[in-house]
């Protein structure tokens, strides 16, 4: 029986192949085991395919770069430790890994992928973390798209984008205009966009968000909070299952979050549309060809056309406070 296109986690036949495809941030997953950070992601295809492969522990020796691999990021835990690490060779690709994810090798062009978990395959965590916080949206620039770290919500047919630094409240803003606004949820802390002609279009993210736990403890009394399904605990997070978005969204506006210590309580706009500013939201430099650079130029070019502002907040200002905020400016600004 042919498979249903639209349905996330399709059993997919492919020239005898058979396993489960899901769409996210504008790349084809095929995996030869299910993946359920990806369940219920329900993105049209867009024919960008990556095949993935997951090993078990006893193979997981095999998965490796020449030794000639080059270490081009060695990101640190806040007490030194590594949290992951990403090595390239010409023509083996790159090797993202880290103590708790496992080892991910990613061929060049970004349309083969290689998985070998640290632990159980089935792990609700780390593995499965690392893989749709970095390893994926890093596929999708190697397929030609670019990529924000950003979360983002689809109200009035037009993506919104909440850029920021760590722990800002990307997602929690996102999360409470989705249940105040009837906001449809797009990604969570990645954003892959996509030019098409002269307009920009953001893809669905994983069908997942990762709460603030000190937020979630703010939100407990929300009935929408509380009835999330979630997938996965960690000591700052709650990974809670999100309804996926069904097609890309052209952007309508981008939000830079800036929650200063002497920030004021009520949120404040400003004007950002500054090229420097979205630059620093980009997902990572670590691809830095010629290429790239120029792509990544022209797209930031692109969302400067759009509403760009500053939110700026105190360190007490909440999600709600911040959405409600947020959906008062859209109104003005139509």
């Amino acid at each position: 029986m042919a498979a249903d296109p639209q349905t996330a986690s399709a059993v997919a036949d492919r020239g005898g192949w058979t396993g489960a495809r899901t769409t996210v941030f504008g790349l084809d997953v095929y995996s030869d085991v299910r993946l359920p950070f990806l369940v219920d992601a329900r993105a049209r295809p867009t024919d960008r395919t990556l095949d993935v492969r997951i090993m078990d522990a006893a193979q997981a020796a095999t998965v490796d770069l020449p030794a000639s691999g080059e270490l081009i990021c060695d990101q640190r835990e806040p007490d030194g430790s590594v949290g992951y690490r990403i090595e390239t060779d010409p023509e083996a690709g790159y090797l993202i890994s880290g103590p708790a994810y496992g080892k991910h090798v990613l061929s060049a062009n970004g349309r083969h992928l290689i998985c070998a978990p640290e632990g159980s395959i089935d792990a609700a965590d780390g593995w499965q973390r690392l893989l749709i916080a970095q390893v994926l949206p890093f596929a999708a620039l190697l397929n030609g798209l670019e990529v924000f770290h950003a979360s983002a919500v689809i109200l009035d047919g037009r993506a919104i984008a909440f850029l920021g630094a760590s722990r800002a409240g990307k997602t929690s803003v996102a999360f409470e205009l989705c249940r105040r606004s009837g906001a449809g949820f797009l990604a969570d802390d990645v954003l892959a966009v996509e030019r098409v002609d002269d307009q920009l279009f953001g893809h669905p993210g994983t069908p997942v968000a990762g709460l603030d736990r000190v937020e979630t403890g703010q939100l407990a009394d929300c009935e929408s909070s509380s009835q999330q399904e979630t997938v996965a605990v960690s000591d700052h997070e709650r990974l809670v299952r999100m309804p996926g978005a069904g097609a890309p969204a052209p952007l309508g506006a981008l939000f830079f979050l800036d929650r200063r210590s002497d920030g004021p309580r009520r949120p404040r706009f400003e004007s950002a549309a500054d090229a420097q500013l979205l630059l620093s939201a980009t997902f990572n430099f670590v691809l830095a060809t010629p290429r790239r650079l120029h792509d990544l130029l022209d797209v930031c070019a692109l969302a400067a056309r759009h509403p760009v502002e500053r939110i700026v907040i105190g360190p007490s200002t909440d999600a709600a406070e911040v959405s409600a905020a947020v959906t008062r400016r859209l109104n003005s600004l139509t």
